[in-house]
């Protein structure tokens, strides 16, 4: 069970669903507005959560 990892049909299905949400998701968009102040600040903390999450779940 342990030499196990790699890309499997699961990363590919999870990256073929990211592509077509990038891709699709604009055309249903309607006009668009800067940020809030509020979501400036609040996606950098989001980000720096997931690396500290990602990276002590890598111990």
């Amino acid at each position: 069970m342990e030499g196990e990892y790699g890309w499997g049909s699961g990363s590919t299905l999870a990256l073929l669903v990211v592509v077509a949400i990038i891709f699709l998701v604009p055309l249903g968009m309607g006009p668009l507005h800067p940020p809030s102040a509020l979501l400036l600040l609040l996606f950098p903390v989001i980000l720096v959560a997931v690396l500290y999450i990602l990276h002590s779940a890598s111990k």
